[in-house]
């Protein structure tokens, strides 16, 4: 079943009120930067364990409720720990158990546990189109990286590779996590696309991009120099690259797709191979969206001041 922009609006309502609960639970108990979670862990029990291992392939985390005895068991996998300096864990890693906590601390997802749902195990970042599984990744970005602490930040001028690699280094987040929060967070016009399989995989825009009528939703990948990413990353390319592109070859643009489609965006690819995923960061011109709507409040002012002679 297609999807409208309606269902696309309250999937995205459904995931801010994730993000929200986190900040709350962030700030509520005074964490600071990088977020521990075995922190808010310990502050649970004895009514949530957690416990690391090796499951390979299997799963990258899961949260179970014990029933006998009455406890939340949350499992993370170690394996991309290994490797590194004893007691630090990979920002993978970090992701997983901040997912699972989305899991425990989101009421509706606590509910359908103890009622004896079925733990779905996760894997991966941002992989996953079911509604549950976004909200826990909306969750657990917002964990790792609170509005309170990284607002000022990330939402400090343009929004580039270099700013969200340092504050990615500085909160213990992956880079791809700290894109797409850097997104969500920005005043600017701006979106992050995953491309998989030749295909967008999912898209998150700013808020600007939705005020100026600039929709997700688009699978078919338009862009000629994404195409040629996507190809050179299938044989190997493992670089960054920045390059032009146009706005219509990315958004659903409605009612202003003959004004909009041109515009010119700055396409900035970076590839993460644990997902084979190459995903795009997409900048452009502050009021690149917004000169229609900037001259129509000054055609209403002219309006105004020849009414009243002013």
């Amino acid at each position: 079943m297609k999807r409208t922009k309606l269902d696309w609006q309250a999937d995205e309502r459904c995931q801010e009120l994730a993000g929200l609960l986190a900040d709350e639970i962030t700030e509520l108990r005074q964490l600071t930067a990088p977020i521990d979670p075995f922190a808010i862990i310990r502050q649970e029990h004895p009514l949530l364990r957690a416990g690391g291992g090796n499951f390979g392939d299997r799963f990258d985390g899961k949260l179970k409720y014990n029933k006998e005895k009455k406890k939340f068991l949350l499992f993370y996998n170690i394996k991309y720990d290994l490797g590194l300096e004893q007691g630090t864990n990979h920002p993978r890693t970090r992701f997983s158990i901040c997912h699972e906590l989305g899991h425990f601390f989101i009421d509706e997802h606590h509910k359908y546990l103890l009622s004896g749902g079925k733990a779905h195990a996760s894997s991966g970042e941002f992989k996953t189109a079911m509604q549950m599984e976004r909200e826990a990744d909306a969750f657990a970005s917002s964990m790792l990286l609170p509005t309170h602490l990284v607002e000022p930040l990330l939402n400090n001028g343009e929004l580039t590779l270099r700013k969200l690699e340092k504050v990615s280094e500085d909160f213990g987040a992956s880079l791809l996590c700290t894109t797409i929060r850097g997104v969500r967070l920005s005043d600017l016009p701006c979106a992050v696309a995953g491309i998989r399989r030749g295909r967008i995989a999912w898209m998150f825009p700013s808020k600007a991009m939705i005020e100026g009528h600039c929709y997700p939703g688009k699978r078919v990948l338009e862009s000629p120099s994404a195409k040629d990413r996507w190809t050179a990353f299938e044989v190997g390319d493992s670089g960054r690259h920045t390059e032009d592109g146009i706005l219509g070859h990315w958004f659903q643009l409605y009612d202003r797709e003959d004004e909009l489609y041109d515009v010119e965006v700055t396409q900035s690819f970076f590839p993460l191979r644990t997902v084979d995923t190459m995903v795009v960061l997409l900048t452009m011109d502050p009021d690149a969206i917004s000169k229609e709507e900037d001259e129509e409040e000054d055609d209403i002012d002219r309006d105004h001041r020849e009414r009243f002679g002013w």
